[in-house]
């Protein structure tokens, strides 16, 4: 359930039409985080990456990167999969909210993506952040 839940929040974000199943990976808890930083890193065999993620006076920043270590499909290696880093936000609303940063290199042909921004100021971004719940790096098909 929780797959499909996370599915369902990268495909409205990034505007996709088709719902595909997601894979998760066994990453240990970034751990809660009601202001500060939580830095994590992780290595599986489809991707790695590392993040930071800074929740200050009501301010986020998400910094780090992701790749992609099987870009391609499987005729040529790959794995038709796309790397990521999955947030969960605390919120002060109450409901938890989640966002992603992902390296597609089947679509932009870069499997190494640096990424620097805020989350909030997206339309489909968190909003009234507290802090983070987790992060964890995950692999979704599309």
């Amino acid at each position: 359930m929780r797959g499909i839940l996370r599915a369902t929040a990268l495909t409205a974000a990034i505007g996709a039409v088709a719902l595909l199943p997601t894979t998760a990976a066994s990453a240990a808890p970034a751990g809660p985080a009601a202001s500060g930083c939580v830095t994590d890193s992780e290595t599986e065999d489809f991707g790695r990456g590392e993040i930071t993620v800074c929740v200050e006076d009501g301010e986020v920043r998400v910094t780090g990167h992701v790749e992609d270590l099987k870009p391609g499909g499987p005729f040529n290696g790959g794995d038709s999969g796309c790397v990521g880093w999955w947030i969960d936000w605390e919120t002060a609303s109450g409901p938890d909210s989640s966002t992603s940063t992902l390296a597609c290199p089947h679509f932009t042909d870069k499997p190494y993506v640096e990424f620097d921004y805020d989350p909030t100021e997206s339309e489909y971004g968190p909003k009234d952040v507290t802090g983070v719940a987790d992060t964890h790096l995950t692999m979704v098909f599309m």
